[in-house]
Protein backbone atom coordinates (compact mmCIF):
# COMPACT_ATOMS: atom_id res chain seq x y z
CA UNK A 1 0.00 0.00 0.00
CA UNK A 2 1.16 3.25 -0.76
CA UNK A 3 2.05 5.74 1.91
CA UNK A 4 0.82 8.57 -0.06
CA UNK A 5 -3.22 9.47 -1.42
CA UNK A 6 -2.08 8.95 -4.95
CA UNK A 7 -5.44 8.72 -6.36
CA UNK A 8 -8.29 11.37 -4.35
CA UNK A 9 -11.99 10.54 -5.35
CA UNK A 10 -14.37 13.60 -5.16
CA UNK A 11 -17.90 12.54 -4.98
CA UNK A 12 -20.55 15.81 -6.97
CA UNK A 13 -24.27 15.17 -6.34
CA UNK A 14 -24.56 17.36 -9.49
CA UNK A 15 -22.98 20.44 -10.40
CA UNK A 16 -24.81 23.47 -9.10
CA UNK A 17 -22.81 26.34 -8.19
CA UNK A 18 -22.46 25.88 -4.64
CA UNK A 19 -20.13 27.09 -2.62
CA UNK A 20 -18.82 23.67 -1.52
CA UNK A 21 -18.42 22.02 -4.95
CA UNK A 22 -16.49 25.65 -6.07
CA UNK A 23 -14.14 25.35 -3.17
CA UNK A 24 -13.54 21.42 -3.78
CA UNK A 25 -12.96 21.98 -7.33
CA UNK A 26 -10.19 24.71 -6.19
CA UNK A 27 -8.72 22.15 -3.95
CA UNK A 28 -8.60 19.45 -7.04
CA UNK A 29 -6.75 21.75 -9.52
CA UNK A 30 -4.27 22.54 -6.77
CA UNK A 31 -4.27 18.46 -5.89
CA UNK A 32 -3.74 17.01 -9.60
CA UNK A 33 -1.24 19.79 -9.93
CA UNK A 34 0.87 18.42 -6.57
CA UNK A 35 0.69 15.10 -8.65
CA UNK A 36 -2.34 13.75 -7.55
CA UNK A 37 -4.68 11.53 -9.52
CA UNK A 38 -7.96 13.21 -9.01
CA UNK A 39 -11.30 12.20 -9.91
CA UNK A 40 -14.38 13.38 -9.73
CA UNK A 41 -17.42 11.47 -9.59
CA UNK A 42 -20.77 13.34 -9.93
CA UNK A 43 -24.82 11.77 -10.11
CA UNK A 44 -25.57 13.69 -13.15
CA UNK A 45 -22.96 16.59 -15.00
CA UNK A 46 -26.33 18.89 -14.63
CA UNK A 47 -24.83 22.48 -13.59
CA UNK A 48 -23.30 25.59 -14.40
CA UNK A 49 -19.88 24.55 -12.80
CA UNK A 50 -19.43 22.28 -15.96
CA UNK A 51 -17.76 24.34 -17.71
CA UNK A 52 -15.52 25.12 -14.83
CA UNK A 53 -14.13 21.31 -14.16
CA UNK A 54 -10.33 22.27 -14.04
CA UNK A 55 -8.35 20.09 -17.24
CA UNK A 56 -6.53 18.45 -14.66
CA UNK A 57 -9.69 16.62 -13.35
CA UNK A 58 -10.90 13.22 -14.67
CA UNK A 59 -14.86 13.20 -14.32
CA UNK A 60 -16.81 10.25 -13.92
CA UNK A 61 -20.58 10.05 -14.28
CA UNK A 62 -22.96 7.53 -12.54
CA UNK A 63 -24.91 5.28 -15.23
CA UNK A 64 -27.55 5.90 -15.44
CA UNK A 65 -27.06 9.42 -14.34
CA UNK A 66 -28.67 10.47 -10.31
CA UNK A 67 -30.58 13.78 -10.76
CA UNK A 68 -31.61 15.45 -7.46
CA UNK A 69 -35.19 14.24 -5.62
CA UNK A 70 -36.04 13.84 -2.56
CA UNK A 71 -34.39 10.22 -2.50
CA UNK A 72 -31.58 10.50 -4.66
CA UNK A 73 -28.78 10.63 -2.42
CA UNK A 74 -29.67 7.45 -0.88
CA UNK A 75 -30.02 5.49 -4.45
CA UNK A 76 -26.12 7.25 -4.82
CA UNK A 77 -25.44 5.74 -1.60
CA UNK A 78 -26.85 2.51 -2.61
CA UNK A 79 -24.67 2.55 -6.24
CA UNK A 80 -21.48 3.99 -4.81
CA UNK A 81 -19.69 1.08 -3.68
CA UNK A 82 -19.47 -0.41 -7.09
CA UNK A 83 -18.19 2.56 -8.16
CA UNK A 84 -15.44 2.98 -5.71
CA UNK A 85 -14.35 -0.50 -6.73
CA UNK A 86 -14.03 0.84 -10.54
CA UNK A 87 -12.67 3.81 -9.54
CA UNK A 88 -9.96 2.75 -6.85
CA UNK A 89 -8.77 5.45 -5.13
CA UNK A 90 -7.14 5.97 -1.84
CA UNK A 91 -9.35 8.42 -0.67
CA UNK A 92 -12.31 9.70 -1.23
CA UNK A 93 -13.31 13.49 -0.34
CA UNK A 94 -16.99 14.49 0.27
CA UNK A 95 -17.08 18.32 0.02
CA UNK A 96 -19.95 19.00 2.56
CA UNK A 97 -22.86 18.17 4.85
CA UNK A 98 -24.65 17.48 2.04
CA UNK A 99 -22.56 14.70 1.12
CA UNK A 100 -22.03 13.47 4.34
CA UNK A 101 -24.45 10.61 4.17
CA UNK A 102 -22.37 9.07 1.40
CA UNK A 103 -19.75 8.36 4.36
CA UNK A 104 -20.97 5.03 4.74
CA UNK A 105 -20.44 3.56 1.34
CA UNK A 106 -17.02 2.81 1.51
CA UNK A 107 -17.33 0.59 4.06
CA UNK A 108 -19.41 -1.84 1.66
CA UNK A 109 -16.75 -1.73 -1.46
CA UNK A 110 -13.78 -4.10 -1.49
CA UNK A 111 -11.30 -1.39 -1.26
CA UNK A 112 -12.45 0.25 1.53
CA UNK A 113 -10.79 3.50 1.02
CA UNK A 114 -10.05 6.23 3.82
CA UNK A 115 -13.26 8.83 3.70
CA UNK A 116 -12.83 12.91 4.92
CA UNK A 117 -15.62 14.49 5.20
CA UNK A 118 -15.75 17.92 5.16
CA UNK A 119 -17.93 19.99 7.55
CA UNK A 120 -19.60 23.09 5.57
CA UNK A 121 -22.01 24.15 7.32
CA UNK A 122 -23.64 24.23 10.88
CA UNK A 123 -25.19 21.45 12.29
CA UNK A 124 -29.25 21.74 12.67
CA UNK A 125 -29.22 25.36 12.06
CA UNK A 126 -32.21 27.54 13.38
CA UNK A 127 -33.70 28.38 16.77
CA UNK A 128 -35.45 25.27 17.06
CA UNK A 129 -34.34 23.09 19.99
CA UNK A 130 -36.06 19.80 18.35
CA UNK A 131 -34.71 21.17 14.66
CA UNK A 132 -31.20 20.95 16.39
CA UNK A 133 -31.18 17.87 18.26
CA UNK A 134 -32.65 16.11 15.07
CA UNK A 135 -29.48 17.64 12.75
CA UNK A 136 -27.33 16.69 15.48
CA UNK A 137 -28.66 13.16 15.63
CA UNK A 138 -28.87 12.40 11.91
CA UNK A 139 -24.90 13.95 11.52
CA UNK A 140 -23.66 11.97 14.11
CA UNK A 141 -25.33 8.64 12.52
CA UNK A 142 -24.11 9.80 9.02
CA UNK A 143 -20.44 10.97 10.22
CA UNK A 144 -19.71 8.07 12.18
CA UNK A 145 -18.97 6.35 8.84
CA UNK A 146 -16.18 8.81 8.04
CA UNK A 147 -12.53 7.79 8.93
CA UNK A 148 -12.23 12.05 9.46
CA UNK A 149 -13.98 14.98 9.68
CA UNK A 150 -12.56 18.65 8.36
CA UNK A 151 -14.36 21.41 10.16
CA UNK A 152 -13.92 25.02 8.25
CA UNK A 153 -14.15 26.83 11.77
CA UNK A 154 -13.55 26.52 14.95
CA UNK A 155 -16.94 26.51 16.44
CA UNK A 156 -18.31 24.40 13.55
CA UNK A 157 -15.22 21.70 15.32
CA UNK A 158 -16.44 22.40 18.57
CA UNK A 159 -20.77 21.47 17.27
CA UNK A 160 -19.48 18.35 15.22
CA UNK A 161 -17.47 17.10 18.41
CA UNK A 162 -20.39 17.47 20.53
CA UNK A 163 -23.12 15.73 17.58
CA UNK A 164 -20.05 12.68 17.20
CA UNK A 165 -18.79 12.66 20.82
CA UNK A 166 -15.49 11.97 18.52
CA UNK A 167 -12.16 13.64 18.42
CA UNK A 168 -11.27 12.62 14.64
CA UNK A 169 -12.03 16.35 13.69
CA UNK A 170 -9.52 19.14 13.20
CA UNK A 171 -9.89 22.49 11.27
CA UNK A 172 -8.75 23.72 7.87
CA UNK A 173 -9.94 26.94 6.83
CA UNK A 174 -11.49 27.11 3.58
CA UNK A 175 -9.55 28.48 0.87
CA UNK A 176 -11.14 31.67 -0.53
CA UNK A 177 -8.19 33.47 -1.84
CA UNK A 178 -5.77 32.76 -4.14
CA UNK A 179 -2.69 34.00 -5.38
CA UNK A 180 -0.64 35.91 -2.74
CA UNK A 181 -2.99 37.44 -0.62
CA UNK A 182 -1.18 40.61 -0.13
CA UNK A 183 -4.06 42.83 1.65
CA UNK A 184 -4.25 45.98 -1.56
CA UNK A 185 -4.12 49.43 0.24
CA UNK A 186 -7.15 51.83 -0.77
CA UNK A 187 -8.44 55.05 -0.31
CA UNK A 188 -10.04 56.39 2.87
CA UNK A 189 -12.92 58.34 2.81
CA UNK A 190 -13.14 60.45 5.93
CA UNK A 191 -15.33 63.27 7.77
CA UNK A 192 -18.57 63.37 8.76
CA UNK A 193 -19.71 64.63 5.12
CA UNK A 194 -18.58 61.52 3.46
CA UNK A 195 -20.33 59.01 2.19
CA UNK A 196 -21.08 56.00 3.67
CA UNK A 197 -20.66 52.53 0.70
CA UNK A 198 -21.77 49.93 2.04
CA UNK A 199 -21.39 46.20 0.11
CA UNK A 200 -23.85 43.35 0.27
CA UNK A 201 -23.35 39.82 -1.45
CA UNK A 202 -24.97 36.22 -2.07
CA UNK A 203 -27.96 35.14 -3.69
CA UNK A 204 -31.05 36.95 -3.00
CA UNK A 205 -33.39 34.59 -0.33
CA UNK A 206 -34.47 34.81 2.89
CA UNK A 207 -31.50 32.90 4.61
CA UNK A 208 -29.65 36.31 3.95
CA UNK A 209 -31.64 38.37 5.15
CA UNK A 210 -31.26 41.22 2.52
CA UNK A 211 -34.19 43.13 4.52
CA UNK A 212 -32.28 44.08 7.63
CA UNK A 213 -29.47 45.32 5.18
CA UNK A 214 -31.78 47.56 3.23
CA UNK A 215 -33.39 48.43 6.61
CA UNK A 216 -29.95 49.36 8.31
CA UNK A 217 -29.23 51.79 5.12
CA UNK A 218 -32.67 53.09 5.94
CA UNK A 219 -31.43 53.97 9.83
CA UNK A 220 -27.74 55.38 8.24
CA UNK A 221 -29.47 57.63 5.82
CA UNK A 222 -31.60 59.57 8.90
CA UNK A 223 -28.06 60.58 9.73
CA UNK A 224 -25.83 59.94 6.76
CA UNK A 225 -25.19 59.99 3.45
CA UNK A 226 -25.30 56.59 2.39
CA UNK A 227 -25.25 53.72 -0.07
CA UNK A 228 -25.34 49.85 -0.66
CA UNK A 229 -24.89 48.15 -3.71
CA UNK A 230 -26.37 44.15 -3.72
CA UNK A 231 -24.80 41.97 -5.75
CA UNK A 232 -26.52 39.05 -6.79
CA UNK A 233 -29.64 37.91 -7.92
CA UNK A 234 -32.55 35.07 -6.85
CA UNK A 235 -36.44 34.74 -5.79
CA UNK A 236 -36.49 37.72 -3.34
CA UNK A 237 -35.16 40.57 -5.65
CA UNK A 238 -38.99 42.27 -5.99
CA UNK A 239 -39.33 41.84 -2.70
CA UNK A 240 -36.54 44.06 -2.37
CA UNK A 241 -36.79 46.03 -4.72
CA UNK A 242 -40.59 46.81 -3.20
CA UNK A 243 -39.11 47.35 0.50
CA UNK A 244 -36.54 50.07 -0.55
CA UNK A 245 -39.26 51.98 -2.00
CA UNK A 246 -41.29 52.07 1.24
CA UNK A 247 -38.54 52.62 3.12
CA UNK A 248 -37.55 55.78 1.13
CA UNK A 249 -34.12 54.35 0.02
CA UNK A 250 -34.54 53.32 -3.51
CA UNK A 251 -32.43 56.20 -4.61
CA UNK A 252 -29.83 54.98 -1.89
CA UNK A 253 -29.56 51.24 -3.70
CA UNK A 254 -28.35 49.37 -6.36
CA UNK A 255 -28.90 46.07 -7.21
CA UNK A 256 -26.64 45.25 -10.64
CA UNK A 257 -26.94 41.14 -9.89
CA UNK A 258 -24.88 38.99 -10.67
CA UNK A 259 -21.05 40.25 -11.81
CA UNK A 260 -17.99 38.06 -13.22
CA UNK A 261 -15.95 39.75 -10.14
CA UNK A 262 -16.64 41.07 -6.74
CA UNK A 263 -13.29 42.57 -6.38
CA UNK A 264 -14.38 46.44 -8.21
CA UNK A 265 -17.03 47.03 -5.89
CA UNK A 266 -14.73 45.73 -3.14
CA UNK A 267 -12.36 48.35 -3.90
CA UNK A 268 -15.28 50.65 -4.18
CA UNK A 269 -16.64 49.88 -0.62
CA UNK A 270 -16.07 51.18 2.75
CA UNK A 271 -17.63 48.35 4.81
CA UNK A 272 -19.47 44.72 3.90
CA UNK A 273 -22.28 43.59 5.57
CA UNK A 274 -23.35 40.61 6.27
CA UNK A 275 -26.89 40.02 7.63
CA UNK A 276 -27.37 36.56 7.22
CA UNK A 277 -29.66 34.37 9.35
CA UNK A 278 -27.31 31.62 9.26
CA UNK A 279 -23.97 31.01 7.23
CA UNK A 280 -21.34 27.98 6.92
CA UNK A 281 -18.19 29.97 5.93
CA UNK A 282 -19.10 33.29 3.68
CA UNK A 283 -16.30 33.34 1.53
CA UNK A 284 -16.87 37.27 0.40
CA UNK A 285 -15.50 38.02 4.12
CA UNK A 286 -12.40 37.01 2.70
CA UNK A 287 -12.12 38.40 -0.10
CA UNK A 288 -13.36 41.82 1.44
CA UNK A 289 -10.34 41.21 3.85
CA UNK A 290 -7.99 41.05 1.04
CA UNK A 291 -9.14 44.22 -0.42
CA UNK A 292 -8.40 45.84 3.26
CA UNK A 293 -12.59 46.24 3.52
CA UNK A 294 -14.01 45.97 7.01
CA UNK A 295 -17.10 43.78 7.86
CA UNK A 296 -19.81 44.50 10.20
CA UNK A 297 -22.00 40.74 10.04
CA UNK A 298 -24.79 39.65 12.37
CA UNK A 299 -23.72 36.61 14.17
CA UNK A 300 -24.62 33.87 11.80
CA UNK A 301 -21.47 32.19 11.50
CA UNK A 302 -18.39 30.42 13.27
CA UNK A 303 -16.22 30.98 10.88
CA UNK A 304 -17.02 34.68 11.02
CA UNK A 305 -15.71 34.70 14.92
CA UNK A 306 -12.56 33.06 13.38
CA UNK A 307 -11.75 35.45 10.61
CA UNK A 308 -12.81 38.93 12.59
CA UNK A 309 -10.01 38.36 15.36
CA UNK A 310 -8.72 41.79 15.25
CA UNK A 311 -11.09 45.07 15.60
CA UNK A 312 -9.50 46.60 12.74
CA UNK A 313 -10.85 43.88 10.20
CA UNK A 314 -14.71 44.43 11.56
CA UNK A 315 -17.17 43.47 13.96
CA UNK A 316 -19.59 41.07 14.95
CA UNK A 317 -23.12 42.53 15.74
CA UNK A 318 -24.80 39.74 18.51
CA UNK A 319 -28.46 41.88 17.68
CA UNK A 320 -30.58 42.13 14.44
CA UNK A 321 -31.64 45.34 15.68
CA UNK A 322 -30.95 47.78 12.25
CA UNK A 323 -30.83 50.67 14.40
CA UNK A 324 -27.59 48.93 16.29
CA UNK A 325 -26.31 47.45 13.51
CA UNK A 326 -26.08 50.94 11.77
CA UNK A 327 -24.29 52.30 14.85
CA UNK A 328 -21.67 49.54 14.57
CA UNK A 329 -21.01 50.96 10.85
CA UNK A 330 -20.79 54.31 11.78
CA UNK A 331 -17.74 53.34 14.78
CA UNK A 332 -16.42 51.08 12.89
CA UNK A 333 -16.40 53.88 9.59
CA UNK A 334 -14.84 56.44 12.09
CA UNK A 335 -12.57 53.17 13.20
CA UNK A 336 -11.10 52.31 9.76
CA UNK A 337 -10.10 56.09 9.33
CA UNK A 338 -7.88 55.98 11.91
CA UNK A 339 -6.16 52.43 11.56
CA UNK A 340 -4.74 49.81 9.39
CA UNK A 341 -4.85 46.65 8.89
CA UNK A 342 -1.87 45.48 10.94
CA UNK A 343 -0.51 41.96 10.10
CA UNK A 344 -0.41 40.81 5.68
CA UNK A 345 -0.62 37.72 7.14
CA UNK A 346 -4.24 37.89 8.51
CA UNK A 347 -5.51 35.98 5.71
CA UNK A 348 -2.67 33.60 5.19
CA UNK A 349 -4.80 30.84 6.22
CA UNK A 350 -7.32 31.18 3.48
CA UNK A 351 -5.49 30.74 0.77
CA UNK A 352 -5.99 27.99 -1.83
CA UNK A 353 -2.22 26.72 -1.75
CA UNK A 354 -2.18 26.53 1.80
CA UNK A 355 -5.24 24.65 2.48
CA UNK A 356 -4.59 21.87 -0.18
CA UNK A 357 -1.34 21.42 0.96
CA UNK A 358 -2.90 20.99 4.63
CA UNK A 359 -5.61 18.50 3.32
CA UNK A 360 -2.68 16.34 1.51
CA UNK A 361 -0.77 16.16 4.80
CA UNK A 362 -4.27 15.00 6.59
CA UNK A 363 -4.90 12.52 3.39
CA UNK A 364 -1.16 10.93 3.60
CA UNK A 365 -1.21 10.73 7.47
CA UNK A 366 -4.29 8.31 7.52
CA UNK A 367 -2.99 6.75 4.60
CA UNK A 368 0.39 5.88 6.46
CA UNK A 369 -1.85 4.98 9.99
CA UNK A 370 -3.65 2.48 7.52
CA UNK A 371 -0.80 1.04 5.85
CA UNK A 372 0.76 0.57 9.57
CA UNK A 373 -2.36 -1.24 11.10
CA UNK A 374 -2.70 2.15 13.49
CA UNK A 375 -5.82 3.02 14.90
CA UNK A 376 -6.66 6.70 14.04
CA UNK A 377 -7.21 9.17 16.66
CA UNK A 378 -6.43 12.55 16.88
CA UNK A 379 -3.05 12.85 19.13
CA UNK A 380 -1.52 11.41 15.73
CA UNK A 381 -1.76 15.00 14.47
CA UNK A 382 0.84 17.11 15.52
CA UNK A 383 1.88 20.55 15.52
CA UNK A 384 3.20 20.39 12.28
CA UNK A 385 0.04 18.61 10.37
CA UNK A 386 -0.63 22.49 9.26
CA UNK A 387 -4.32 21.50 11.21
CA UNK A 388 -5.68 23.33 13.81
CA UNK A 389 -7.24 21.41 16.48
Amino acid sequence: MSTNANHILIVFHDLAAGGTEMIALKLAQRWARSGRRVTLLCGTLDGPLLARIPAEIQVVTFNPEIGRSLFSRLKMKRELPKWIDRINPDVIFLPGNFHLILAGAAAKSRSKPIVIAKISNPIGPGSSVIIRRLGNYAFGRAARHADWLVAMSSGLLSEAKRATKSDKISVIFDPNIDGDARVAPRPKRTGPNAVIRLLAAGRLVAQKDFALALRVTAALAATRDVHLTILGDGPKRKQLSRLAKRLGIADKVSMPGHVPSITPALRAADILLVTSQYEGGPAVAVEALEQSVPVVATDCSHFLRDLLHDPAFGTIVPSRSANVIADAVVALTRTSAETEFLSKDAIYAYRTDVAAAAYLRLFDQLISAKRDGLAIHDSMFGSDSGLID
